[in-house]
């Protein structure tokens, strides 16, 4: 049909128009009904220009702050988009405004960003997406990056934005630059196709230089890839003169061995590591730079990289700088005391050192730790043993030489050469393993004093190069600048020697269970001033304390022994009453013994008949009443362990040795007997003692008349659990003649003198001068008591000769 007005042409032409723009806005099948299309506009320029601004036509809007961005290959790329909820009369996500984030990249990888992000109705939020530009890409190479937000509580409401990613080289584009279209695949390229490499997720690249190096913060960790391959991390912190920090990795992928490497701002290496050992765990490689001191303010540079060269896309790290405390002491950090050597507490865990080894960096620390090592040595050979400490504040080490047997101390050595450092040249007269203690003047420690042990042959001085021993570096060493070599003197020469690592040490486990017997060496020595020579040798003793004396000692080796020994043995050896011994009428054996707690690793003691006194702590008043100790010798020999610190034992056979009586009485009693019959008893308070005990351990009742006076039981140890019959516990608690006679008093500190009884009391046969006799035996911790009826009066009640049986269970012959 023919319209010939004019206006009627025109209303249908502009009726027709608007039903077909009408058509045009609908949306398409797949397009959600609230989606904003997106627009078909240019390409964007290279230039940012100011943010876009939300369309509140819309119920959401995704703002991107550039539509195009140039980045560097090996580099990212930083995007940051604003969701902007439009107010909800036109619908906007409501509730918590909770978005799903989506990211599609056709060429470079997106990492960065949220899963989600919550936007309240009438609210913006912002987020970022770091897109990478792997080191491959050929520069001019361009890619595209959709990102999309949908409102998880109603997805029809969502919006979308594509951006365009362009690989420079310096910010600078090579001369072609190719077309940029908003296609998935972009049209215009420079040169090939350029062969997609590794797709590196790392947000703290490029940081493959020192003038590259990201800040990190004390006590923050960072999360590193190392990736590509070769790649290499550097950081940097300003350090603080005097602080002390640790650099560790915290976590690291299988199938990379990362080291480090700290420098100060002129590229000087000052520190490197490889693997550093963990609580002993030899499949932890882990390297870690511990509590480095600052030297002078200014920046430091850390450096992470596999030690083999390698890298990949999914090989992560954690690294942290931590702070550990200022001042020129710092405070201990308990888990930084474990050295490549520990644990070596007890001659048991000594660590094997071999000669022409150095074991380096050992470690005092906590304060109190002790460190062994064992070494073999043959008969007619000289061998030297020396500590260098390079003169390091609080480091002042002493060193035991031990027997086989770990318990006999053959030398001791505190200061040689005009240096802190001890230094001990030694000859065996029999083949066999033997041991070395190292401890710190005054048991002080911290994760600071470090020292390096040295197994020589006599007069041959090892000269080893100078090597982090924790660090096994395959392109990097570090030289120290400010640890200089000590000066050790040996016999008429001076050797300066440098540091290195020997072998790695391994451990060994041997248990020490036997007691040897060997010929002791035998030198003249004077033992105190007022005494005559004896045969037995002298060794120096540590600062502040006499020379310790090892052999036959009649007399005392040091007054306040003697002051003990009179109070209760002074009337008895000038017959002013007839009584039994506390100790004995004279000493035995002076020796040096090794004690972990004691100042140096070695103390004073001296053996009587009866029982040891010690002297394990030089500077504690010679008033205190504990200044003189008295040894659990009785424990030891019934549990089989020989102590050498207050928590530290060597294992041995139980003592089969008799308790009282004559020692070749083949029925009576030993201290192995004993040793099933320490459990806790109940209180029995007010009944007679009549159980029996044999060599064999079994126990029975006594057949005979037992005494009833004597044999009741009279008082409880609830401490340990055990009876006291009533003819013991009077003992205990005798009044008498004291010192000089002049004067009456409890003769002892029972706890003192015995210790608590481990045993309950038993009836045993035993042969005293070849005649059998019934006796009552009962152990305590430090002493045995025994009542023999048949005896005169003042002798009913004997200690037993615990000082003579220890001292042969434990050296192997006869004081």
């Amino acid at each position: 049909m023919r319209l010939a007005h004019p206006f009627t042409r025109a209303l249908v032409s502009i009726c027709f128009t608007l039903l077909l723009a009408g058509l045009m806005l609908l949306p398409a099948a797949d397009m959600p009904a609230l989606a904003r299309p997106q627009p078909q506009s240019a390409p964007p320029t290279a230039t940012q220009g100011p943010s876009p601004t939300a369309d509140p036509g819309f119920p959401v809007d995704l703002l991107p702050d550039s539509k195009q961005k140039y980045g560097n290959v090996g580099s990212f790329v930083t995007y940051n988009f604003t969701i902007v909820n439009n107010t909800a009369a036109l619908g906007g996500c409501p509730g918590t405004g909770l978005f799903t984030i989506s990211v599609t990249s056709n060429t470079f990888q997106a990492s960065g960003y949220p899963g989600s992000r919550s936007v309240a109705p009438g609210t913006s939020g912002t987020f970022s997406v770091n897109l990478f530009i792997p080191a491959t890409t050929i520069p001019g190479t361009s890619a595209t990056m959709t990102v999309e937000v949908i409102c998880q509580a109603d997805t029809d409401i969502s919006d979308s934005e594509q951006v365009i990613t362009t690989a420079t080289i310096n910010n600078s584009l090579p001369t072609t630059t190719p077309t940029v279209t908003l296609t998935a695949v972009p049209t215009g390229t420079t040169g090939p196709t350029p062969t997609q490499g590794p797709i590196c997720i790392d947000p703290f690249e490029p940081d493959n230089l020192l003038t590259q190096a990201n800040e990190i913060l004390p006590d923050v960790a960072q999360n590193h890839t190392i990736c590509p391959k070769g790649d290499e991390d550097f950081v940097y912190f300003g350090g603080v003169a005097g602080k002390v920090y640790t650099i560790d990795i915290l976590a690291m992928d299988p199938g990379i061995d990362l080291t480090l490497s700290l420098y100060d701002e002129a590229g000087n290496l000052l520190a490197f590591n490889n693997d550093f050992p963990r609580n002993n765990d030899a499949s932890d490689i882990k390297p870690r730079i511990q509590s480095w001191r600052a030297p002078a303010n200014g920046r430091y540079y850390i450096k992470v990289r596999d030690d083999a060269g390698r890298g990949g896309t999914d090989l992560k790290y954690s690294i942290e700088l931590q702070s550990e405390s200022y001042g020129p002491t710092p405070t201990l950090v308990r888990e930084l005391c474990t050295d490549l050597f520990e644990p070596d507490g007890v001659p048991e865990q000594a660590r094997l050192v071999v000669v022409r080894e150095v074991q380096p960096n050992h470690r005092f620390c906590p304060s109190g730790d002790a460190d062994w090592v064992r070494f073999f040595a043959k008969t007619g050979q000289r061998y030297t043993l020396r500590v260098d400490s390079q003169s390091r504040p609080g480091a002042d080490p002493v060193m035991v030489l031990v027997d086989r047997d770990g318990a006999t101390i053959l030398d001791f050595n505190d200061d040689t050469g005009g240096t802190l450092d001890p230094r001990i040249e030694f000859q065996p007269v029999v083949d066999g393993f033997y041991f070395a203690q190292l401890k710190n003047v005054g048991d002080i420690g911290s994760q600071f004093i470090a020292y390096d042990f040295y197994f020589e042959p006599a007069g041959v001085a090892t000269t080893p190069t100078t090597t982090n021993p924790t660090t096994n570096p395959t392109t990097e060493t570090a030289t120290s600048t400010t640890q200089t070599a000590t000066t050790a003197t040996s016999g008429s020469g001076t050797v300066t020697p440098t540091r290195t690592p020997g072998p790695t040490p391994t451990q060994d486990q041997t248990q020490i269970a036997t007691i040897v017997t060997y010929p002791a060496p035998t030198q003249t020595a004077l033992i105190g001033a007022t005494q005559t020579a004896v045969a037995g040798s002298s060794m120096d003793g540590i600062k502040g304390a006499p020379t310790f004396i090892n052999g036959a000692a009649k007399d005392f080796v040091d007054p306040s022994l003697r002051n003990v020994w009179s109070r209760t043995d002074q009337v008895v050896a000038a017959r002013q009453v007839d009584r039994s011994w506390m100790w004995g009428p004279s000493g035995l054996v002076a020796r040096a013994e090794v004690y972990s707690q004691s100042n140096g690793g070695a103390r004073q003691v001296q053996y009587f008949d009866k029982a040891r006194m010690e002297i394990t702590d030089w500077s504690r008043d010679r008033n205190n009443p504990w200044f003189v100790t008295n040894g659990l010798l009785v424990k030891e020999l019934i549990q089989g362990e020989l102590q050498i610190g207050d928590a530290e034992f060597i294992k041995r056979a139980p003592a089969a040795i008799a308790v009282a009586g004559d020692a070749d009485y083949a029925q009576a009693p030993t201290y192995a007997s004993f040793a099933k019959h320490t459990e806790r008893a109940s209180d029995r308070t007010g009944q007679l003692a009549s159980a029996t005990l044999r060599r064999d351990g079994s126990t029975g009742t006594q057949s005979g008349a037992v005494p009833q006076d004597a044999a009741r039981l009279a008082h409880y140890v609830s401490e340990t659990g055990h009876n006291i019959p009533q003819v013991f516990w009077d003992f205990l608690n005798a009044q008498g003649p004291v010192g000089n006679g002049q004067q009456n008093d409890v003769l002892v500190d029972w706890v003192f003198a015995m210790g608590y009884p481990v045993s309950e009391p038993y009836w045993t046969k035993v042969k005293i001068s070849g005649v059998e006799h019934d006796v009552l035996v009962q152990a305590f911790q430090r002493r045995v008591l025994t009542y023999t009826p048949t005896n005169p009066d003042g002798w009913k009640v004997e200690m037993g000769n615990v000082g003579r049986h220890y001292y042969t269970w434990r050296y192997g012959r006869q004081p």
